[in-house]
């Protein structure tokens, strides 16, 4: 149970290590994907930035050629002056203003042409030779910028300064128009590389300007988000069947512009799905090995190490035959050949013991039976020769017992008995007794008690002793009581006579020389020495024979035999 315990612990440690590495995993995955996100966006919007303050500066520069150009003396005083000077001077004049206007062309990139209208007399200066130039300017009544035929035009008005309440009306317009191809080209700005791309929705999303196709579903989502705030860039995110995007946008409130980047995070990402896919590749690969490392350890050690548990549990309970048949090609091959020559040894051990405990019970049995007192058969006999005239009755009563007492004896040859035949035998030596002695006994048995297991010849050596040391020794002796009694935890055999009894120094010689581990010189005391011995030897050392006084004044001998109480068998220690 303890091996399968450490085995169950071992596939949890290795599952929950597991778990915790893919947990691990999953968390760095996750905040690397976002650290990574995060730094992705705030690029993008640093450039995105960086882009509108470049825009800010086209624009700052568009106005102040709009200013500077309306507020110029000589465009303000150019509709005067030309009806005091000749053809020749007007044209002069003319063309010095034009010079003046495609002066800024020359250093900026961002300004495609500047045009001046006069609105009374219609007339236009513009840098762009073409007719149609003028056409924007015609319907312009004040400043600021619009989105005319796709194209940005800042327009500044004189009098560029209004009274409240009292507006003036126009006398002439001057636009700049920006450079439509320089605009998209500083898209480019926005964006980190061919994964992203940005471009400007004009007029609330109804102008597009892009340098690269613009997928419709992404540009619809985005014009449903857009929300007009000046003050920072916004982030929103945008997902199809196939693509992940985050889109920046930021509000151009003069232009009425929004300026969008967008990224396909896929891309950037990509290194980190990789690096997923081996680490989840690893993982499985780590799996697989310590399933093969579990599998190969169950079956070449922890499966061996089962079966010699179960194999020595067997040898415990007593199954000496068992043995180990599998041939692992690894160390416990050896191991089990030796369990094997082990358990085999232990069984030729064990049947050689068997066999010796056999005869030696055999011989003891013999032993016992031949200590039995040939006087005692002489006398019987010669009991029966003097009463065969004169009380046939008698006679009847010693043949009957004195023949089933030594069939009893003769006959035995069983190393249990139980306790009521054990009593049968004492009482059929006791009826002998009375019948040429005077003598009174009883027997007080418990019937549940009469099938208790008992070793032979238990009982009959201490009634014989009470009969030939304590009756014998003193006139007028001649009661013998057998009593029987259990305890919790033993059985009491006591046999108790009215002779002349011991005095206590006589019974601390008695018990010393009983309790010695050799038998007593001489024939006296080897009967109880005998009994006491077996006693120990069958039933436990707390087991064997006590003395003491009795009410009668004779000596009582208590066999005294201890069992424990396993597994409700309350006379298990009967059976040894």
């Amino acid at each position: 149970m303890i091996r399968r315990m450490n085995m169950k612990r071992f596939i949890y440690f290795f599952v929950f290590f597991l778990l915790l590495t893919l947990s691990l995993f999953f968390i760095m995955n996750q905040l690397s994907s976002k650290t990574l996100e995060e730094s992705l966006i705030g690029a993008s919007k640093k450039q995105l930035e960086y882009t509108k303050s470049i825009l800010d500066g086209i624009m700052y520069e568009a106005n102040m050629y709009g200013v500077q150009f309306a507020a110029d003396n000589d465009v303000r005083f150019y509709q005067n002056q030309v009806l005091e000077l000749s053809n020749y001077e007007s044209q002069m004049k003319k063309n010095e203003i034009v010079e003046r206007l495609e002066k800024p062309l020359l250093s900026s990139r961002s300004i495609d042409t500047i045009g001046i209208y006069w609105k009374s007399e219609g007339t236009f200066f513009s840098t762009n030779r073409d007719p149609q130039a003028k056409l924007p300017f015609i319907q312009v009544e004040s400043k600021g910028w619009q989105t005319i035929d796709n194209s940005l035009y800042y327009f500044a008005v004189y009098p560029y300064i209004q009274k409240p309440g009292h507006p003036e009306p126009v006398q002439y317009v001057v636009g700049v128009k920006l450079n439509t191809d320089y605009l998209k080209n500083l898209l480019k700005k926005a964006v980190n590389d061919d994964s992203s791309n940005a471009f400007f929705l004009i007029n609330g999303s109804q102008l597009l300007w892009s340098e690269q196709e613009v997928d419709h579903d992404l540009l619809k989502a985005v014009s449903d988000m857009l929300l007009p705030d000046p003050t920072e860039t916004l982030k929103y995110d945008y997902h199809n069947y196939k693509d992940d995007y985050y889109i920046l946008s930021r509000y151009i409130k003069p232009l009425d512009t929004y300026l969008i980047a967008y990224t396909r995070t896929n891309t950037f990402l990509q290194p980190l799905e990789r690096s997923r896919k081996v680490f989840l590749a690893s993982i499985l690969a780590v799996l697989g090995l310590g399933l093969f490392v579990i599998f190969t350890f169950y079956r070449n050690y922890y499966r061996n190490i089962r079966l010699l548990d179960k194999k020595f549990l067997q040898v415990e309970q007593g199954n000496y035959s068992t043995r180990i048949t599998e041939n692992p090609d690894n160390e416990f091959y050896n191991l089990f050949r030796s369990f094997n020559h082990m358990v085999s040894e232990i069984q030729g051990l064990f049947a050689s013991l068997r066999t010796e405990t056999e005869l030696r019970r055999s011989a003891e049995l013999k032993q016992l039976q031949a200590q039995i007192n040939p006087h005692f058969l002489y006398n019987s006999l010669f009991f029966i020769m003097s009463m065969a005239r004169s009380s046939p009755d008698a006679v009847m009563k010693m043949s009957k017992h004195l023949a089933e007492y030594y069939r009893y004896i003769t006959k035995l040859d069983h190393f249990v008995v139980t306790l009521g035949s054990e009593l049968k035998l004492a009482e059929h030596f006791l009826a002998i007794m009375a019948l040429s002695k005077r003598v009174e006994y009883e027997i007080g048995l418990p019937p549940e008690l009469a099938s208790l297991p008992m070793m032979p010849l238990i009982i009959q050596p201490v009634v014989e002793n009470a009969i030939q040391h304590g009756i014998e020794g003193l006139q007028g002796a001649h009661r013998v009581s057998i009593d029987i009694t259990q305890t919790e935890a033993s059985i009491v055999i006591r046999v108790s006579d009215d002779g002349r009894g011991l005095a206590p120094d006589e019974i601390r010689r008695l018990k010393s020389r009983i309790a010695c581990s050799a038998p007593p010189e001489g024939t006296g005391g080897v009967g109880l020495w005998n009994v006491n011995r077996r006693l120990k030897n069958t039933y436990g050392e707390s087991s064997g024979l006590q003395f003491s006084a009795n009410h009668w004044g004779g000596l009582s001998v208590l066999l005294l035999i201890r069992y424990p109480l396993e597994k409700g068998e309350a006379h298990a220690a009967f059976n040894r």
